[in-house]
């Protein structure tokens, strides 16, 4: 089995228990959110230093949180867990690469359906946020960060909407 390319011990900045990382990935979602209403005049231009546009990046949130959702569904679920490969993420230039299942369309969201996207995916993620608890002795493989539990995974997804909305916060202040 490969080795994790990110040691999963990080992903507790967002939070110990299960209610804090309910808690930290609500005000991450709304700080996005926040941002995102910001950007109507850059929503379709890729931002500088970047490859992706505004628009882009939310289809790409939304990608992942679909994806990482259904690994804490199921472990949340109690139903049999099958093995399936362990491909470790990509690294290009040191940053983490999108897997192809959540790379952004040449356009990505059109800005007046970006809002409507989000609030479902949001109310989804929160949903699932809701019943969260400790998983132990099940796991499923994370590309960056190994084997990880239900809690874990919604840590690295509050983490990927974080990393997302500063590097989008970085691009607008240029």
């Amino acid at each position: 089995m490969p080795e994790p390319m990110f040691d999963p011990a990080i992903l507790r900045a967002f939070g110990e228990t299960p209610e804090d990382v309910r808690h930290n990935l609500t005000r991450e979602l709304e700080a996005l959110e926040a941002h995102l209403k910001t950007r109507e005049a850059d929503w379709t231009r890729v931002q500088p230093g970047r490859e992706w546009s505004p628009a882009q990046d939310i289809e790409h949130i939304i990608a992942v949180g679909k994806g990482g959702s259904m690994a804490a569904k199921l472990l949340l679920s109690g139903k049999e867990l099958r093995a399936f490969p362990h491909v470790p993420g990509e690294l290009k230039d040191g940053k983490r690469q999108s897997p192809e299942f959540a790379r952004p369309s040449a356009t990505g969201l059109a800005w007046d359906a970006w809002p409507g996207a989000w609030a479902e995916h949001r109310q989804q993620l929160e949903g699932l946020a809701a019943g969260l608890r400790e998983t132990p002795g099940r796991k499923l493989w994370h590309p960056y960060f190994g084997e990880i539990d239900a809690v874990d995974w919604l840590r690295s997804l509050a983490g990927h909407v974080r990393g997302h909305r500063e590097l989008l916060e970085k691009s607008a202040a240029q």
